[in-house]
């Protein structure tokens, strides 16, 4: 793969940038130099941010953005080849029944199929957590299947409550925190995406895998009281990345 660039990024931070792509290859090396800039410049570094295909790492105010890019730049020439790493498959409930599903007829209509036929579709991939944004903890995912491909409302809700699933153009995710939004609301899970008490924040985070698993109204509820005591235990498993 091709040396990513490094460039000033406003006053104090620097952007790396690959060639544009949405795939695993990129994935893994963006979140390898993220892990060396972490590991690597402790002192200077406030905060990295990874997105599809690029890294800003934001600078604490003693550090020399120039002087940083130097750096970096020679190390990045030095570090070898990245290897998928194993992450983690989180089994993430989710309720389609139509009190949460909203939108899931007009998906289902859109796209000349079943609402059962939309769940199945939807249930099937293991999608892959791209980048955290647009909410606080929000999961960019890749994997959503071509079929169940639905523009965004005309009209966006005010007001979307967290752990909404839905799907927008050619993409799924979970609404982790209330807010207005446009994408088409497909059902709802029960789990905390993110939270300031805990550590970290966010529930999922880039380079997860996330498998959406479709449970009843009674599970929900079920579901709802273990996470609001604390007690619910989130299925997860292993996979090479």
């Amino acid at each position: 793969m091709k040396q990513p660039t490094i460039k000033p990024f406003g006053k104090q931070a620097v952007l790396i940038e690959w060639n544009p792509s949405v795939d695993n290859k990129t994935l893994t090396a963006v979140l390898q130099v993220k892990q060396l800039v972490l590991k690597t410049y402790t002192k200077e570094v406030l905060e990295t941010v990874p997105a599809y295909s690029s890294l800003a790492v934001f600078l604490k105010k003693e550090a020399k953005q120039d002087d940083f890019i130097d750096r970096l730049s020679q190390k990045l020439e030095k570090i070898p080849k990245a290897e998928p790493a194993i992450s983690r498959v989180l089994h993430i409930p989710v309720c389609y029944d139509p009190k949460f599903a909203l939108d899931i007829e007009d998906v289902a209509k859109t796209n000349n199929l079943t609402i059962p036929k939309v769940i199945e579709l939807h249930t099937k991939p293991t999608y892959k957590v791209y980048f955290l944004g647009f909410l606080p903890g929000f999961p960019y995912l890749g994997g959503l299947d071509k079929r169940l491909q639905t523009p965004r409302k005309k009209t966006p809700r005010e007001v979307i409550e967290a752990g909404s699933v839905a799907i927008g153009g050619a993409q799924t995710g979970v609404y982790t925190t209330s807010s207005p939004g446009g994408w088409n609301i497909i059902g709802k899970s029960p789990l905390n995406y993110f939270s300031i008490a805990k550590n970290p924040p966010a529930l999922l985070k880039a380079g997860d895998f996330i498998k959406f698993i479709p449970i009843s109204k009674d599970e929900y509820r079920k579901i709802e009281v273990e996470v609001n005591v604390d007690i619910y235990k989130l299925r997860e498993e292993e996979k090479n990345g």
